[in-house]
Parts: C-alpha cells; sequence; structure tokens
C-alpha cells in the first residue's frame, strides 16, 4: 500500500497553508515551488480542498489562498478524505472462491486496519503538524551560543 501522489500533495499544501496561516494568502505559484509540486496539478487539489470547505481563495495582488478554518480545527483525515474518499479496505472484499469463514476473518481484518488508520488520521491535525515541525526545528538549531576565534 502506498500513500497516493494527491494525498502527500494535499497534506503538503495545507500544511504549508497552516505555517502561514496568520500571516497571508499564499499564491498557488509560492506553493507549487515551497512543496515541488506542479502549479496545475496544485490548482486542482487547492480548487477541491475549497469546494470541501477546507481552503478560501482571493483574487489580486495579495491574493492566493488560505485555510478556511484554524489549523487545530482541520484533522489530516479530513484532508485524505476530500482528496481520495472514505478509507475502506473491506469494499468488495468477498471472493467467491474462499470459505465464508476465511472471508469473515479478512474482513475482520480489514476492518481493523481501517480502523486504526482512520483513528491515527483524524486524531492529528495541521496544528500538530505545525507543533511537530517547529520542535524538529528547534532539535537542529545548535544549543549553546559561544563563539570560538583563533
Amino acid at each position: 500500500m502506498r500513500l497516493s501522489a494527491r494525498s502527500k500533495y494535499a497534506v503538503l499544501a495545507m500544511f504549508e497553508l497552516a505555517l502561514q496561516h496568520d500571516i497571508k494568502f499564499v499564491s498557488v505559484t509560492e506553493l507549487a515551488e515551497k512543496q515541488g509540486i506542479s502549479r496545475p496539478f496544485l490548482e486542482k487539489l487547492l480548487l477541491q480542498l475549497k469546494r470541501a470547505g477546507l481552503t478560501i481563495s482571493r483574487r489580486g495582488p495579495d491574493g492566493g489562498y488560505s485555510l478556511a478554518h484554524p489549523p487545530a480545527e482541520i484533522r489530516i483525515g479530513d484532508i485524505f478524505n476530500v482528496v481520495e474518499g472514505p478509507v475502506d479496505f473491506t469494499d468488495c472484499f468477498d471472493s467467491p472462491s474462499q470459505s465464508e469463514a476465511t472471508n469473515q476473518c479478512m474482513e475482520y481484518l480489514l476492518q481493523e486496519i481501517e480502523e486504526g488508520i482512520c483513528k491515527v488520521l483524524n486524531a492529528k491535525t495541521l496544528q500538530d503538524l505545525c507543533s511537530k515541525a517547529r520542535d524538529f526545528q528547534r532539535l537542529s538549531q545548535p544549543n549553546h551560543t559561544h563563539s570560538f576565534s583563533i
């Protein structure tokens, strides 16, 4: 199982919007360059997210996209749901070549996997990602303030 490009880029774009949420609207060009996403592909994703009520847009020189809600209110699962639809591993699983007991066991397993994925996706918000990014940034900065000269 792999994460689709659509999901990955949608989360990256929303994450960048969350990092700049209180500052400004972000242009599609700036988002595309920062995240290494093709502009036409990103425009389609942002329009899809806008239709779902997760982003807003504004035209003009200071225009672009912004989050429609505070980062703490947008769950990662909301983003996945918009671009991929609901997580559903059990849909159309029934295998006629397997026994009913085997099918039920597999369906049980797939439901457990679905529930686990949904639990994580719906527990994490864009604010959580922003906080984690700030933690990583602090960790990557040198701790000492001493300067040395020879």
